[in-house]
């Protein structure tokens, strides 16, 4: 086995798209969110953070790892009108459609949405 194809973390640190299906019809949308994968340096340090807000019984930590994860999206309107990606509209997002976050935590944890090849 060649050592290279172990190496997963540099992909997961460049992220992979995940097309939103619709909460309403089950169809896919043209709603598009880049997200780094659980092998990447960014999701291990949020998952850290998530951990000591739970202990310390705090509230959105969650929340707070899916945005932490979250590099970008495309696609999302509101009124005809694109709405840009910040980390505030994404935890507005997330703890909005909670049928949107459903689908980041299934999509990240299948590493292989995040290799080439």
């Amino acid at each position: 086995m060649d050592i290279n194809t172990l190496y997963t973390a540099e992909a997961h640190e460049e992220g992979a798209e995940i097309r939103i299906v619709s909460p309403l019809d089950g169809k896919e949308t043209d709603f598009y969110i880049t997200l780094q994968g659980i092998d990447s340096k960014t999701y291990r340090t949020a998952v850290r953070a998530y951990h000591r807000k739970l202990i310390a019984e705090e509230e959105g930590g969650e929340i707070d790892l899916l945005v932490a994860i979250t590099k970008g999206w495309r696609g999302l309107k509101n009124n005809g009108k694109e709405v840009p990606f910040t980390p505030k509209m994404a935890n507005d997002v997330y703890v909005n459609a909670p049928s949107v976050s459903t689908q980041i935590d299934q999509f990240v944890a299948d590493r292989t949405n995040f290799i080439k090849g």
